[in-house]
């Protein structure tokens, strides 16, 4: 199966979020599936393979 995953908050930036996106993207990966994840381009972000990095507007409705 193609999987998209779709997260406002990715590695490098650590939380619960983004522990769950890189949690399932593992298992998900571990049962044989094609994973993709769709985050923000942050300044500190790595290149990673299955990693799509796009612009972000951070705090546009003034919260985080």
């Amino acid at each position: 199966m193609r999987i998209l995953m779709l997260t406002n908050t990715f590695k490098p930036h650590l939380g619960g979020v983004a522990r769950s996106v890189e949690t399932l993207r593992h298992q998900f990966q571990h049962l044989g599936h094609e994973v993709l994840v769709v985050a923000p381009d942050f300044p500190d972000a790595v290149e990673e393979n299955g990693v799509i990095r796009v612009p972000a507007i951070q705090e546009f409705n003034g919260s985080d």
